[in-house]
């Protein structure tokens, strides 16, 4: 195709299944060096299990369920130690048509935080995780906001190279805030946004990450295994050192989000989260019994389930959907807003100090990586 403002002229080969066609509107937003970038990306589906078959179920059915438009796409099974009979047949049974599939049993324990941190690893610049615990549903639709959020953001597109703080995408819309250390609170981001001066349903940038279905980009999630790697080395810090102030996070010695928080921090990095009417979001969690969840009642349940989107068609009243965004397109970069951990608006910048701040004031230079060239 050819960008007649920009002169600019590439072939892609895009292949769309035709029962795909009726849920393509949201392509409508894609510019032409969208459109030529279009088979760049890499994703591949990163599943977390253990010994929840019934919660395995609903995800690989919500997964196959879902539209990919044509594209590849990798899944990867991760399996702990401990995975029950039932698991494993499900696993054994299911078929994928989308692209490779890969299984991985565990021999030995070695718990959620290990579970997580090992799920995936890029192979490329192009390449991009999507890491789903088994609790997790997914939104039919939930592929395109990865498609399209990445052509918009990454280094594709007009856009190329523009985000360099932006380490991955939500595909979860969270209704409560986890980090206060006076615990956790109700969140409503529309409402923030529109009290800070913002549109109240445009996508926001937060430097918390999601664990309920997100995707990571390749650069970061290799710097966050330097990262931890030189963490429980203790060579450079004392793994008990605080590197986030004011967090409950810090109380999260077993979760891999502890010290995912605490790179993010350090480095300013920010991730991508949907904002859409009714909280509609392209992931959910149904909050089942595991390592972190030991009570599952109704209430506990009911403030962290959202709505998914629906792809849409049907003869009643008119779906949230992809294109109810500011102008029925993703925003520019640099006009995202940005919350804090503990949800409170700032910028980037202001993000970006904290991090430098403290990077030196723990005696840290160069690269946060497992060689002795950080100690300074």
């Amino acid at each position: 195709m050819t960008d007649p403002l920009n002169g600019c002229s590439s072939t892609s080969i895009i292949r769309l299944p035709r029962e795909d066609l009726a849920h393509t509107q949201w392509m409508s937003s894609l510019t032409s060096h969208e459109w030529r970038d279009w088979n760049i990306p890499q994703v591949t589906l990163s599943i977390i299990t253990k010994d929840r078959p019934q919660s395995l179920s609903r995800l690989l059915e919500s997964i196959t369920d879902a539209k990919f438009f044509g594209d590849k796409i990798d899944l990867r099974v991760n399996m702990e130690q401990s995975s029950d009979l039932n698991t494993r047949n499900i696993i054994k049974n299911f078929r994928w048509s989308h692209g490779s599939m890969f299984v991985h049993h565990r021999v030995i324990h070695g718990g959620l935080l290990t579970a997580v941190a090992e799920s995936w690893y890029p192979h490329s610049q192009d390449a991009y995780g999507v890491l789903l615990e088994d609790d997790v549903e997914l939104s039919p639709l939930f592929y395109a906001w990865i498609k399209m959020t990445l052509l918009r953001y990454r280094w594709y597109g007009s856009n190329r190279g523009r985000a360099p703080q932006m380490f991955g995408i939500s595909l979860y819309q969270p209704k409560n805030l986890e980090l206060d250390l006076n615990g956790r609170r109700p969140f409503n981001a529309s409402h923030t946004l529109l009290s800070a001066g913002s549109k109240a349903f445009t996508p926001y940038l937060s430097p918390i990450p999601c664990s309920w279905g997100g995707v990571y980009f390749p650069e970061h999630w290799m710097e966050f295994h330097d990262y931890i790697t030189m963490r429980f080395s203790e060579d450079i810090l004392n793994l008990s050192q605080i590197i986030v102030p004011d967090v409950r996070s810090n109380q999260w010695t077993r979760s891999w989000k502890k010290y995912f928080i605490e790179l993010v921090y350090l480095r300013g990095y920010v991730m991508l989260y949907p904002n859409f009417p009714q909280q509609i979001s392209f992931s959910t969690n149904h909050l089942e019994v595991g390592s972190h969840v030991k009570i599952r009642s109704m209430e506990k349940r009911e403030s962290f389930s959202v709505p998914l989107m629906k792809l849409g068609g049907g003869t009643g009243a008119r779906e949230v959907d992809l294109l109810d965004l500011p102008n029925e397109t993703l925003p520019d970069w640099t006009s995202l807003p940005v919350l804090n951990l503990t949800g409170a608006p700032t910028t980037l910048d202001v993000l970006e100090e904290a991090g430098v701040h403290k990077y030196f004031e723990l005696g840290l230079c160069g690269d946060l990586s497992d060689s002795g060239e950080s100690r300074c």
